[in-house]
Parts: C-alpha cells; sequence; structure tokens
C-alpha cells in the first residue's frame, strides 16, 4: 500500500490510501460519498503527525495492564474479580486491536518497515490476524464504505444478526450468546475470512509467524504460564471482545437512516469514562471523524472532532449519539414507528445503506 498526498499547490490537503489495484477497479472509488468537509494544509498537516513515542508508550501501558490485571486476579482470586477481569482484559485486547489499526494506516511509526512490524508482532499476531491481511480488507472498507466493494459490508449484508431495527429481545440475545463465547466462531470466521482474500505471503513471513506461536507458546507453557494463557487471554479474546467489537460496529456503520451522502455512512459516539475503559479505548467511538480523515492518529481524534465541531456545516449533519446507551436505542423499533406492533416485533431487514454513485 502507499500512501498519497495531494499536490503542495492545492488549498487543502488529504490523506488517502490507495491499494495496488488495476486503474479500471480504482474507478469505483466513485461509489464512495464524497468527504463533504474540507480542511486546509496547516490543519491536516498538524492532526496527521506521527508521534513514536506516543504510539509506544501505548503499546506498553496496554500490555502492562493485561499482565498486572492477571497477576491481581490470580493473587487475590475470587470469582467476582475473575469476571471484572475479563471484561477489563477483553477490552485491552480491543485497545491493543485498535492500536494495530492506526499501524494499518500507518499512523504509529515514522519508518513503516519498524511501524508494520511493531504492529504485526505486537498488536496482530496475538490476536491471531496479520497487519497485512487486515490492511488490504480495511483500506477496501475505507474507499469503498458500505458499497458491493467494501469487504466489511459484504460480509454482514445477508446476516440477519445485522439488520437494523431489531427488537430489544433479539438483541439481548446476539449480546449473550457473544458474551458466553457462542460468538466467538466469529472472530475465528474474520481472521479467516482476511486470510483467504489477502495476497499470499512470502515463505519467510509465514516461518516468522510460525516460530513467533510456538516460542510464545513454548514459554509460557515452560513457566508454567498455560492455564493463565488460557483463563487471561483466550476466555478474554472469545467472550468479552467479540461482545464489544459487536457493539462498537454497530455504533460505526449501523441504524443509521437519518442522514445523507457521506454522513449516512458512519457516526460518532460520545464514550463517558466507564466506556471508554471497558468497550471503545483509544479514541474509537470518533468514526466519522476517522473516515473523513484517516491520516489523522487515534490520540488526536478528539481534537479534529473539536474542529470539525466548530463547523455548522459538520455540526449540524453529522450523526452524532450521546452515549453507547442511547446508540443501543437507535438500534431498536422506534416508538413512533408508523409500522404496526407484529412489524415491529419482527422487523423487515434493513442492511447498511448503500452510497449512491
Amino acid at each position: 500500500m502507499q500512501k498519497t498526498i495531494s499536490s503542495r499547490k492545492a488549498n487543502t490537503m488529504y490523506a488517502t490510501y490507495e491499494s495496488k489495484q488495476p486503474a479500471q477497479d480504482r474507478s469505483l472509488n466513485s461509489l464512495r460519498a464524497p468527504t463533504p468537509i474540507k480542511l486546509n494544509k496547516a490543519q491536516l498537516y498538524a492532526l496527521s503527525r506521527v508521534n513514536p513515542f506516543i504510539s509506544t508508550c501505548h503499546i506498553l501501558l496496554e500490555w502492562t495492564a493485561v499482565v498486572l490485571a492477571a497477576t491481581l486476579c490470580q493473587h487475590f482470586w475470587n470469582p467476582l474479580l475473575y469476571v471484572a477481569t475479563i471484561a477489563f482484559i477483553g477490552a485491552r485486547q480491543h485497545a491493543l486491536l485498535i492500536l494495530m489499526h492506526d499501524g494499518t494506516h500507518y499512523r504509529l511509526y515514522r519508518n513503516r518497515h519498524v511501524n508494520d512490524w511493531m504492529t504485526e508482532l505486537l498488536l496482530a499476531w496475538p490476536h491471531l490476524v496479520t497487519m497485512r491481511s487486515y490492511r488490504e480488507n480495511h483500506l477496501a472498507h475505507h474507499n469503498y464504505v458500505n458499497t458491493e466493494r467494501d469487504p466489511d459490508w459484504l460480509r454482514k449484508k445477508d446476516n440477519p444478526e445485522w439488520h437494523f431495527p431489531q427488537s430489544p429481545r433479539s438483541l439481548l440475545s446476539i449480546f449473550v450468546r457473544d458474551l458466553v463465547g457462542i460468538g466467538g466462531i466469529n472472530l475465528i470466521r474474520l481472521a479467516s475470512s482476511l486470510s483467504s482474500a489477502a495476497r499470499m505471503p512470502g515463505k519467510a513471513f509465514v516461518r516468522m509467524r510460525l516460530a513467533f506461536y510456538v516460542t510464545v507458546i513454548g514459554v509460557l507453557i515452560g513457566a508454567g504460564c498455560g492455564q493463565a494463557l488460557i483463563l487471561y487471554w483466550i476466555i478474554p479474546f472469545f467472550t468479552w471482545l467479540v461482545l464489544i467489537m459487536r457493539i462498537r460496529s454497530i455504533a460505526e456503520h449501523f441504524a443509521i437512516d437519518d442522514k445523507a451522502g457521506a454522513y449516512r455512512q458512519t457516526r460518532t459516539t460520545y464514550a463517558g469514562l466507564l466506556a471508554r475503559l471497558f468497550v471503545a479505548p483509544k479514541n474509537v467511538n470518533y468514526h466519522i471523524e476517522h473516515h473523513f480523515f484517516p491520516s489523522v492518529p487515534f490520540f488526536r481524534l478528539p481534537q479534529l472532532h473539536a474542529l470539525l465541531m466548530s463547523n455548522e456545516d459538520f455540526a449540524r449533519a453529522a450523526h452524532i449519539t450521546q452515549s453507547y446507551t442511547k446508540m443501543l436505542l437507535e438500534c431498536l423499533p422506534q416508538a413512533d414507528s408508523s409500522e404496526s406492533a407484529a412489524d415491529s416485533m419482527h422487523p423487515q431487514p434493513v442492511s447498511l445503506a448503500m452510497v449512491e454513485p
């Protein structure tokens, strides 16, 4: 992937990402609704600067939090404490994956080789995915968001679990299945689909990844931490992480039917302290901002949001929900709906809106 920046002579500066696709495929970018708001070159440059020190600190912070949480829970063992630890570590796994997402956009380190290998080793491989395969998928999502060329949309458009509105009972049932681990199969399917859709990696890359897993698992088992690996990594991975990734995905691109153009593609959801700690870390809730300006790293998204909100057109048109609780309420049949009560209990499937060319 190559990052391309518009000419310096232009009045505005845009940071986009372009895959190595045939020219006729790239022409399908016309399916993407144009970004309706612009920043000048100086603003975007200041917001888009990469800070390796901040990136490293956040990576170390999240891994340290995982180790400390597991250690404390093991030392002060209590069933209720273990349940809280599952949620906390699952959220830390989510935070690490969000940092992987920034690495996908080359937003962690200035040197691209350092950026990619740090992302693979510390953020992607521990979660059973590769950043390289995720990058191909994710940049296609950005280029063709909510269209037939968007792989994320294609995976969900025929799945009734992703049709909204949902009845409260149906939505709760989906969340419970995720929380008890039944939904964990979705993570395996996602990792498999990302790998199968991506270009075949080189033999050296495959060998290094295999060596990574053999070494890590071998060291942990040799140190007597095999049970801890299951209790404090695998179980949070297949329970709490699955649940909050679903909630995040709903917040980002679903149940948005009152906006037009690019504003219909995604929403921003405000997050309080608990939501930031357990559901939406690393400012992932500022999703309109990320889609409009993907060159801005996670730690500057609040600043970008404040700048965009000073624009009356953005403040009026953007779909901004005040909390994740209210976002979930937007996924339910509305009380003033003209549909009958029976239709509300069995709503017609409504997928992500296709963007008009």
